[in-house]
């Protein structure tokens, strides 16, 4: 087996497997909702059907290149000529094997551009899927925020009827009261709108969506490893390997393939008996153009290949900095600040009810505490889109990197 071959299969190898050996970062809920979606997307099946197109080129490569040529020849005049013959060209310069590998790693690029679109598609869908998840707990904080206000409004007419607060108090109260159903208003609109962007690109309709983890991120991730899996770069490979094949087979091209003949006949009552040859002479274009042009195609991927590692691991780089970052800032929000925004929600509803804090200062403490709130939910919601950012990057979708069976 060739070296190309050789290639060629350790790649076939690493396509049939999950790109990334790390742990699956996803949950099941998130798998089944990915395999849905895949199942669903034209784009995908149209990349299936491009792996089955280029099966049959690959087979077909594979094939011999020249057929028998049957060749008859009579002619009656004094004398009676018979004769049949066979002719086969010979490939000299086994074209036939340049062909083939050349089939086998244009299937590899089908493979590998259906695993990256898989990927592309995941990432639209599970970025969609944090952006209504965080409208929904927005909308959440907005309705808490629109209940608190209610119920300020309820207790502020019940003071003004006891005489224990004025009628500002209550206007305030009911200015803050609609003020809070205009947010709900735009949190309701916005997570419409962010419900029907997941669906458009999930294509699917479903009544309840999974909740999408937030895993901390790794310390010390397989960065060589990740990046040598990723779609993107295995495509690349394939495609440096099928221009190295058509190097060969521009130098194949070179050798001029002979063709034998065998004749048999009559002439009267003669048997007739012949041998032929003949084989182009190479001496007007003796091809080296092409070879030339074939090398300098495969020494244009591999520079190709350069460049696409070089973005892949710069994009690697920055969304786990980024994704470090976010996470870092979330976890200090939950060890510190969540649950003294809880308290002094608490609080400040206490001081209020025991009338040691205005009506004003009431509303611009649970005002900013809400704000305060949402700001942290907007920060989870941006988590969440670094963690996906980072499972594209480093190409770790659970069985995104899957793909049908080798040829």
């Amino acid at each position: 087996m060739s070296l190309q071959q050789l290639f060629l299969t350790g790649l076939l190898a690493c396509l049939a497997l999950p790109i990334g050996a790390a742990p699956p970062l996803t949950s099941p809920a998130i798998d089944d909702l990915l395999r849905q979606a895949w199942e669903n997307h034209p784009g995908i099946q149209a990349a299936q059907s491009a792996i089955d197109a280029a099966r049959a080129r690959s087979e077909a490569a594979g094939k011999p290149i020249y057929n028998p040529e049957l060749d008859v020849d009579a002619e009656r005049t004094a004398v009676t000529t018979l004769s049949v013959g066979i002719n086969q060209t010979i490939d000299w310069g086994d074209k036939r094997g340049a062909q083939r590998q050349m089939g086998n790693s244009d299937v590899l690029v089908a493979r590998a551009e259906l695993a990256s679109l898989r990927q592309q598609v995941a990432s639209e869908v599970l970025m969609a899927l944090a952006r209504y998840q965080s409208a929904q707990e927005q909308r959440q904080l907005a309705t808490r925020y629109g209940e608190l206000m209610g119920q300020l409004v309820e207790t502020t007419e019940q003071r003004y009827a006891a005489g224990d607060l004025g009628q500002l108090d209550v206007a305030l109260a009911r200015v803050a009261f609609s003020e809070s159903h205009m947010q709900m208003a735009r949190r309701e609109a916005e997570v419409a709108t962010q419900q029907a962007a997941l669906v458009a690109t999930s294509g699917l309709g479903l009544s309840q969506w999974p909740a999408l983890p937030i895993p901390a991120p790794p310390a010390d991730p397989q960065r060589d490893a990740l990046l040598a899996g990723l779609p993107q770069l295995v495509a690349q490979q394939a495609r440096i390997a099928n221009a190295r094949a058509g190097t060969e087979l521009a130098r194949a091209s070179r050798r001029a393939d002979p063709t034998f003949g065998l004749r048999g006949g009559a002439e009267e009552n003669d048997l007739l008996l012949g041998l032929s040859f003949s084989m182009p002479l190479n001496v007007r274009n003796d091809f080296t153009a092409e070879v030339t042009a074939a090398a300098q195609q495969a020494v244009q991927e591999e520079k190709i290949l350069l460049d696409l590692r070089r973005l892949a691991a710069s994009r690697f780089d920055g969304s786990l900095s980024v994704y470090r970052l976010t996470h870092r800032a979330w976890r200090q929000w939950q060890n510190a600040g969540q649950g003294n925004l809880t308290q002094q929600l608490s609080l400040v509803q206490r001081i209020w009810e025991a009338g040691e804090l205005s009506t004003t200062d009431y509303l611009l403490q649970t005002g900013q505490n809400i704000n305060t709130q949402i700001t942290a939910a907007e920060l989870k919601g941006d988590l969440r889109l670094a963690w996906v950012e980072w499972l594209k990057a480093s190409g770790q979708f659970g069985g995104a990197g899957q793909t049908p069976d080798s040829p």
